[in-house]
């Protein structure tokens, strides 16, 4: 009644400045000395009386806040940096404006919050992929969870909360890059190693089939030189150990080997 009398008494401003305008994706609150009459969704001009009203403004578009970089411990205990991007959009603008003092500050903190919460959960790094590097996609997914959770009192959906950045804490970057490295040498020697025994095999396979006969002595031979051939980083020059010839006198080759040596030896002597 008392906005009905002065809007009548000051009838000229009343009409000049009692007119809202209602943008698209936009919620007008009227609160009438203190009191929600009206809330006003259809875009458009509207009349509110200027006398004891307020009209607070709230967008329902989709909008969009950054999660600076942070240090939190992950669960090795390790600083990492990370940071992030919250996608969220009003679906209640009476909790948005009157549940909370500031819907987009509080949308920030509780998302920095559970930033924080969820990343020490997990390892930024781990041989069987369970962590924040390589499931980024389950991460965003667990944290739009938990986040819808706690600022639905402010009549807040959250869209999507994504990793942005995520990096060792510089204290720690070189030592964590050399453990890298040295995991990353390790796993490709045993990728070496492995392909180096199975072509081993397969020629000692071949040389059988081919009906090359190879004692176990020398085979323990020519399988090192092989490996060592086939894993060395630099070029490797195989050798072969000359054993005494009273070892290897029963054996039908090395028999022929003496015989072509002393022959030879025949053939360089001087005839007196």
């Amino acid at each position: 009644m008392l906005s009905f009398i002065l809007g009548l008494i000051f009838f000229p401003l009343t009409i000049l400045f009692s007119w809202v305008v209602v943008h698209p994706q936009e919620e007008k609150l009227v609160l009438m000395w203190g009191k929600l009459t009206r809330v006003i969704k259809t875009p458009g001009l509207c009349f509110v009386n200027l006398w004891g009203s307020k009209v607070i403004t709230v967008s329902t578009k989709q909008q969009t806040i950054e999660i600076h970089k942070a240090v939190v411990a992950d669960a090795n205990a390790n600083p990492i940096i990370i940071a992030a991007v919250c996608t969220f959009k009003v679906v209640n603008s009476v909790k948005a404006a009157l549940q909370v003092e500031d819907y987009l500050n509080f949308v920030r903190l509780q998302a920095v919050a559970v930033l924080k919460q969820v990343a020490s959960k997990y390892p930024y790094s781990s041989p069987d992929g369970h962590s924040l590097k390589d499931e980024t996609a389950h991460i965003g997914q667990e944290m739009v969870r938990i986040l819808a959770a706690k600022v639905q009192i402010a009549g807040v959906e959250i869209i999507s909360y994504e990793i942005s950045d995520l990096s060792y804490a510089p204290e720690i970057a070189q030592a964590m890059l050399v453990r890298q490295q040295a995991q990353a040498l390790v796993d490709a020697r045993k990728i070496v190693v492995e392909g180096a025994v199975e072509i081993v095999h397969d020629a000692i396979t071949h040389l059988k089939a081919k009906g090359v006969e190879i004692n176990p002595t020398h085979q323990s031979k020519v399988v090192g030189n092989l490996l060592a051939i086939i894993c060395g980083e630099a070029k490797v020059q195989p050798t072969y150990a000359i054993q005494d010839y009273e070892s290897d006198k029963t054996s039908e080759n090395m028999q022929k080997v003496i015989q072509l040596l002393e022959e030879i030896k025949r053939n360089l002597t001087p005839k007196a």
